[in-house]
C-alpha cells in the first residue's frame, strides 16, 4: 500500500454528466467530483465541491511512496522549509519531527502539503498555485539534497504546477 497522486489541469465542470441508477458517474474515466475535507478546510479552493468535472487538460500520475516514506519525506521537507523540530504525541508516545514544526504553524512554506492528509484528499487550484511557487523557490535547496529526496520533490512541483491552471492534486 502507498499514495498515488493524480493531478489535472484545467478541468471543466460539467453539472450534466450522465449517472447511472445509483447517482454515480457513469464515465468515471472522464469525469469527477471532488468533496473539501473538514479536517483540511480550504484545500479544495477554487473547486465546487460534489459537483462533476470534465478532466479535459494534461494529467500526470506518480507513486509518492508508502505512507510511512512519504511522512519522512514531508518531514525533510519541513526541515528543508525551516520549520522547527518540534515534540507531539504520536501513536508509538512521544516523537519529534520538524512536520509537527509546520503543524502548530499556521501558514508557511509547504504547509498546505505537509499538514494534510497522507492518504485521501483533493487540493485545488488556488493552493495549489501556491504550493506550485513554494516548489520553484526551494528547488535550489532540494537539489542540493538531492538523491530520491529530489527526484520526488520534482514530482510534485510538476503535479502542483499543472494543478494550479485550474485543476486538482488527488491524493489517493
Amino acid at each position: 500500500m502507498g499514495l498515488d497522486i493524480s493531478a489535472y489541469s484545467k478541468l471543466v465542470l460539467a453539472p450534466d454528466a450522465k449517472r447511472d441508477e445509483d447517482g454515480y458517474l457513469e464515465d468515471w474515466q472522464n469525469f469527477r467530483e471532488f468533496n473539501d475535507s473538514d479536517d483540511f478546510p480550504g484545500r479544495l479552493d477554487g473547486i465546487e465541491p460534489g459537483v462533476p468535472y470534465h478532466l479535459s487538460g494534461d494529467n500526470i500520475d506518480f507513486r509518492a511512496g508508502s505512507y510511512s516514506s512519504y511522512n519522512a519525506w514531508r518531514d525533510q521537507l519541513a526541515q528543508m522549509a525551516g520549520y522547527p523540530l518540534t515534540k507531539y504525541i504520536g501513536p508509538d508516545g512521544e516523537a519529534e519531527g520538524y512536520d509537527a514544526g509546520a503543524w502548530a504553524a499556521s501558514e508557511g512554506p509547504f504547509f498546505e502539503q505537509i499538514q494534510f492528509t497522507d492518504s485521501d484528499g483533493n487540493i485545488g487550484p488556488i493552493i495549489s498555485s501556491k504550493l506550485s511557487k513554494d516548489y520553484a523557490e526551494y528547488a535550489g535547496k532540494a537539489e542540493q539534497i538531492g538523491g530520491n529526496f529530489w527526484l520526488l520533490y520534482q514530482e510534485w512541483q510538476r503535479a502542483f504546477t499543472l494543478a494550479a491552471d485550474d485543476g486538482v492534486v488527488i491524493f489517493g
